[in-house]
Order: structure tokens, then sequence, then C-alpha cells
């Protein structure tokens, strides 16, 4: 067990994040293509839903989860 909270703190810092993302399009190789919520465009592997566009939860690359669909809200703090 480790007693010191900044090396415990890395270790959660150093997994890959969760990301929501909007389904596009889905494509003949498996995957479906993605826009997250700062507009950054990539692929993850996996398809879930069938009427486009949805959201999904993304983490290493892979489709997770569907998603709720509900408004963003940005907040500075």
């Amino acid at each position: 067990m480790q007693t010191d909270l900044w090396s415990q703190f890395g270790d959660l810092a150093a997994l890959s994040p969760r990301i929501l993302a909007t389904v596009t399009s889905h494509n003949a190789d498996g995957t479906s293509s993605i826009t997250t919520a700062e507009g950054a465009q990539g692929r993850a592997m996996g398809q879930l839903g069938d009427t486009i566009p949805y959201n999904v939860w993304v983490q290493a690359g892979r489709v997770l989860e569907l998603a709720p669909n509900l408004p963003i809200v940005e907040a500075t703090v």
C-alpha cells in the first residue's frame, strides 16, 4: 500500500482518460469516426448504435458504451 499521496495521484492521472465523443460515421473495418466536444476528430474501435449521430464514451481508442445525449456546459474555475 502506497503512503505517498503525490505518488497515488500520479497513478490516477496516468490512466487513459474516458472521453465523450459523437460518432459521425461507421467504417467498413469495424471502427467509428468520432468527433470530441473540443472538435478533435479520430477513429475508435467498435460500433454501437444504428442511428448516426450518437454519443459514446471512448477510452484507449475503443468505444466503451453509449453516452447520454445531453447538452455540454463548459465552466472555467
